[in-house]
């Protein structure tokens, strides 16, 4: 009933705020504008900005049909994006943004997404030293300088709460398929939204313009994804209490696997875990996330994506099988029947394989999580692969080689 009840006031809400123009319009002169008001300037310039913006603008106009909590959500988060671009600018003119260092390897974990890169992750992170970013702090890495620190991590904290209060009733199906923590471990998937560059931007529907361009980057353009990435964690580090700051890197996000040869430029030690599923369970459960959640900002997506959906898995798995090739020694691979089978030995497996010690302190912690959410936790997450248009013959026979690949994977 709560739920209901939030859900209409948000549409209705929506729909009064977009009627009289309090939100900024999801075009390029509306968003700038708000941005640059929000960040006290009198033009905003972002050159950096304008190609992917645009690419972005033209797929949320022609090829995705929005609704009006979309509209405003989308146009309020560009513009936010690009006021915080703006002061992590000023930041690090101002010499604020030190060298963040990690007392070890970072550990990042990759994956065709809904394949265990959140539990693994987050296993990883009940490690004492572990460092990893929150999800408030991934949506504002950077916090408003006229605002105290302490005010504005309390205030950052309680926004990211409410939101996560009305994805939860616009999507009801959500928290059993991703529960969002707005301060528990979170992917870098919203800091790479920072450059304008997410493969996330586009799951609410086709974006074909967007994926376009995404696809024809240049290297220096997608060199510039890791590194906003690591500017927006020097931000976080030096807006968070001293006792936060020190420890070592933990990391996820599943679209990482495009991009290894940029990751490991930017941390050229790290060491990262590869999570494989059975393709047919992992496209579906993906098609359902995204189905679920586009609801929340357009009319629906088409179910008819089987063979798109296809394409991208098989693509995706393409480049994290070079790059296994080209980074033998970095990057450990894992299944995730064996994640979910054994939890502590693969917390075990992935330190022996980076050469961190596993604490005991760490074990009790995973047994911990573990016990505090069983599968299901929420409910269970079903789907089915031939709601989106696709079979699980077409699949087996598609994806073939890959699944011998995993089966021919050691366990532990």
């Amino acid at each position: 009933m709560l739920n209901w009840f939030i859900r209409g006031s948000v549409r209705a809400g929506c729909s009064l705020a977009e009627a009289s123009r309090l939100y900024p319009r999801l075009d390029r002169d509306s968003i700038f504008k708000a941005a640059a008001k929000r960040s006290n300037r009198q033009v905003l310039d972002d050159p950096l900005a304008e190609e992917p913006l645009a690419r972005m603008l033209d797929s949320y106009t022609n090829d995705v049909e929005m609704n009006s909590i979309g509209r405003i959500a989308l146009s309020s988060r560009m513009s936010d994006l690009l006021c915080m671009r703006a002061w992590l600018r000023d930041r690090e003119e101002r010499g604020e943004l030190v060298p963040v260092e990690s007392t070890a390897p970072p550990l990042i974990v990759t994956g065709f997404p809904r394949t265990g890169t959140t539990f693994s992750h987050r296993l990883l992170a009940c490690a004492p030293d572990a460092r990893w970013p929150e999800l408030c702090e991934t949506i504002f890495p950077v916090l408003p300088p006229e605002i105290p620190i302490h005010k504005a991590r309390k205030k950052r904290l309680r926004r990211v709460q409410f939101g996560e209060r009305i994805v939860r009733a616009c999507a009801p199906g959500l928290r059993s398929i991703h529960e969002l923590v707005p301060d528990g471990p979170e992917e870098c998937t919203a800091l790479h939204e920072m450059a304008l560059d997410s493969e996330s931007i586009g799951l609410v529907g086709e974006c074909r313009a967007y994926r376009d361009w995404i696809e024809s980057r240049d290297s220096a353009r997608r060199q510039e994804r890791y590194r906003m990435q690591e500017m927006c964690f020097r931000s976080i580090i030096a807006d968070r209490p001293e006792d936060k700051r020190h420890g070592r890197w933990v990391l996820k996000a599943p679209q990482h696997l495009l991009g290894l040869d940029e990751l490991f430029e930017q941390y050229p030690d790290a060491k990262v875990v590869r999570m494989h599923r059975d393709p047919v369970d992992a496209m579906a459960s993906l098609a359902s996330l995204v189905a679920t959640t586009a609801k929340i900002v357009t009319r629906g997506i088409n179910l008819e994506v089987g063979d798109d959906l296809l394409e991208t898995f098989i693509d995706w798995q393409i480049a994290g099988d070079e790059a296994c090739e080209r980074y033998p020694d970095s990057i450990l691979e894992v299944r995730y029947v064996d994640l979910v089978r054994d939890p502590v030995g693969f917390v075990r497996r992935v330190h022996d394989f980076s050469g961190i010690p596993c604490t005991e302190q760490h074990i009790a912690a995973v047994e911990k999580h573990c016990a505090s959410r069983p599968r299901h936790h929420f409910g269970a997450h079903t789907y089915r692969l031939d709601t989106y248009g696709l079979d699980t013959t077409t699949v087996r026979t598609q994806t073939e080689q890959y699944c011998q690949r995993i089966d021919a994977l050691p366990g532990w």
